[in-house]
Order: C-alpha cells, then structure tokens, then sequence
C-alpha cells in the first residue's frame, strides 16, 4: 500500500509539472535587438513579448482551433500596430509581417492544443496517439506524454490487482480501477480555450 500511495504522489507530481509547464517549453529561442534601429531608442517590448502575449496567444489558439485563418492574420495585424507603437525596428516589423511570423504562431498554437487535449484525454483515460497525427508539432513532447499514461496505467493496474485480492484481473476489475483513478484524479473542471 505504500508503494501504492508512492506511485500516486509521483503521477500527481509529474502531471503537475507536465501540465504547468508543457505549453510553455520554448522552441525556438530567436535573437530579438535590443535597440531600434530607427529611433535608437530602447524599445518598450520586443518582438517576442508581442508574439508571446496572452491575448495574441490565446486568440490565435482559438482561431487555429476553429481553422480560421482570416482570425489568425487579424491577430497578426493587432500584434503588427502594437509593434508599430512601440516603435520595433524595420527587422522586427518585416518578421512580423511574415509568413514566418504566420507560421511561428500557428505552430505555438498547435502545441498548446495539443496540451489542452493531452489533458483532457489523460484525465478521461483515453488513447493519445490520435492527438500525436493531428498535432505534430508536438513531438518533442511525445515521450514525456508517453511516459504520463504508461505512468497512470501502471497506478491502474495496480489499482486493479488490489481490487482483485488475488484473483486473476479481470475487465471488471480493471473498468472499477479507471473509475476509482478518475475519482481521485479528475480535475473538478474541465479546461478552457
């Protein structure tokens, strides 16, 4: 029982990492100036901060989630004044008026669904593999979620056999395990777009 409870604190420890952390593992760390070359002035945010703000992220997350690129490029253009305002460099403005610009916050995006339906389909004990072909752009993140729900369906097992008392495991015992885990570990509410 008290590998049992051992096993159960380390899930809930790496969930937590997993799912504070996951969205945020940074890619691409591109250089940003930190002067503006037209004014010669520090710039009040950076390229990064924009591409990087809540409400760009979230918007454009919404906006790929509803395959609606007309949003994404109107986020774009929102990201594209506020750079104007702060006064960015001619490089700056140029990248993000880009199709690269277009192409990095997709691809952020992406991920960060990624992340939201890893956790959803984690906490429902559900199979992963449908979420690595729709979101490749998470595939340095694959063997961490790998590692997540063998983690979880080695708890379950266990679950299981205790509940078996001996006794082979069978598909009861085992849909009595996932229900007692999702019991325990399902968050009280489901998360948001």
């Amino acid at each position: 029982m008290k590998v049992f409870l051992a096993l159960i604190i380390v899930v809930i420890i790496g969930s937590l990492l997993w799912f504070g952390k996951l969205a945020d593992v940074p890619v691409a760390n591109q250089s940003v100036p930190a002067m503006s070359t037209e004014t010669g002035n520090l710039p009040v945010i950076s390229r990064q901060e924009i591409l990087h703000a809540t409400d760009l992220v979230t918007g454009v997350k919404q906006a790929v989630a509803q395959d609606d690129e007309a949003a994404i490029n109107s986020w774009l253009n929102k990201a594209i004044e506020l750079a104007k305002t702060a006064q960015l460099s001619q490089e700056d403005m140029t990248y993000l008026q880009s199709k690269a610009a277009f192409n990095y916050v997709v691809f952020h995006a992406k991920r960060s669904l990624f992340n939201d339906a890893f956790e959803q389909a984690y906490y429902a004990i559900e199979d992963i593999e449908p979420l690595k072909t729709q979101y490749p752009q998470a595939q340095d993140l694959f063997a961490k979620a790998d590692q997540l729900v063998m983690d979880r369906n080695s708890i379950i097992q266990k679950i299981a056999a205790e509940l078996a008392n001996g006794n082979a495991v069978g598909d009861e015992y085992l849909r009595q395990a996932k229900q007692l885990w999702q019991q325990r570990f399902v968050k009280p509410t489901a998360p948001s777009l």
